[in-house]
């Protein structure tokens, strides 16, 4: 009688374990980790899909900010995690930077993740204080060109994108700016503003109230295309900047490992809310472009933009260890 007891026993245990993994996904809360700070751009766009989406997969998606470190602990954190679709990570384009940046981190930026759909992007526009005699790029690069080593400018940190954006004019250029690296966007832009740093390149969002008052002037979009939201700005390759074009994307993705199924129900899921005409305008709202790229896309995509952001990163010689 014991046998047969445990040999019951293994079988309704057998049949439990069977039935928990036959469990359409998702069966329980799903985590949304933002390796950046509760505010950011990324993080904004976190809360609003995860909002979506839980509405969606009837389960809850909680977003979790894990700031710090360029966000390196908690990428690497999610590399780690199990690949059921449970954890998940919402990336901006500083995944791929870091890659160039730091000579050595706890994972691979391309083999150790699972793209799953790009969203959006985060656009950003050239501006100088209007105390700059200059009206367009090619009066800047003249003027650049005139003073050399003599106009500074601004950026939120070493080897943020509007630095390394702003590195990539400069070569192409052919200008000798000085850099004033920054502990934040918000003290960088304040002293824009004020007059104390003449030249920065500013995310849209944060840029075009300023243009709009009159306390900072617009020289060119990094877009390949004009804004909708300030169309008489040109685009700086339209300036003269051939083929210039840099934008921080924003994207889901997980562990390498994460089943194909999975990935696609994620990326479609996410790309149904996203073309809702109500989210998108909220997406908008944001000061982002919507940018929806499928999972194998997506995956091509990063791995181009880790190489032209690893080119960038070595002209500029910027290093963070």
């Amino acid at each position: 009688m014991r046998q047969v007891s445990s040999i019951l026993t293994g079988a309704v245990l057998l049949l439990a374990a069977f039935a928990a993994s036959a469990q359409p996904f998702p069966s329980k809360p799903i985590r949304l980790i933002v390796p950046y700070s509760t505010g950011s751009a990324t993080d904004a766009l976190a809360r609003l899909i995860a909002q979506a989406l839980s509405d969606t997969v009837g389960q809850q998606v909680i977003v979790d900010n894990q700031p710090g470190a360029n966000g390196i602990p908690a990428t690497a954190a999610v590399a780690k995690a199990a690949p059921d679709g449970y954890t998940l990570i919402m990336l901006a384009a500083n995944h791929v930077v870091n890659a160039s940046l730091y000579s050595k981190l706890p994972y691979d930026t391309l083999k150790d993740f699972r793209p799953i759909v790009r969203i959006a992007f985060a656009p950003f526009i050239l501006t100088v204080h209007p105390s700059v005699p200059v009206k367009d790029l090619k009066g800047f690069i003249a003027f650049a060109k005139a003073h050399p080593g003599e106009l500074n400018y601004a950026s939120p940190s070493n080897g943020s994108p509007a630095h390394l954006a702003t590195e990539m004019m400069k070569t192409m250029a052919g200008l000798n700016l000085v850099h004033i690296p920054y502990k934040g966007a918000a003290q960088a832009q304040s002293d824009v503003i004020g007059g104390q740093v003449p030249v920065m390149i500013i995310v849209a969002s944060a840029a075009l109230p300023q243009i709009q008052a009159g306390r900072l002037r617009a020289l060119g979009v990094t877009t390949s295309q004009r804004l909708a939201q300030a169309p008489d700005i040109p685009t700086l390759d339209e300036a003269g900047l051939k083929g210039f074009e840099l934008v921080s994307w924003i994207g889901l993705a997980g562990p390498a490992a994460l089943p194909n199924d999975i990935t696609a129900r994620l990326a479609g899921d996410v790309t149904r809310i996203v073309r809702d005409p109500a989210v998108a305008e909220r997406i908008r709202g944001l000061g982002l472009e919507i940018a929806l790229m499928d999972a194998d896309a997506f995956a091509t995509y990063w791995a181009k933009e880790q190489a032209r952001w690893g080119e960038v990163v070595r002209r500029a010689g910027a290093r963070l260890d």
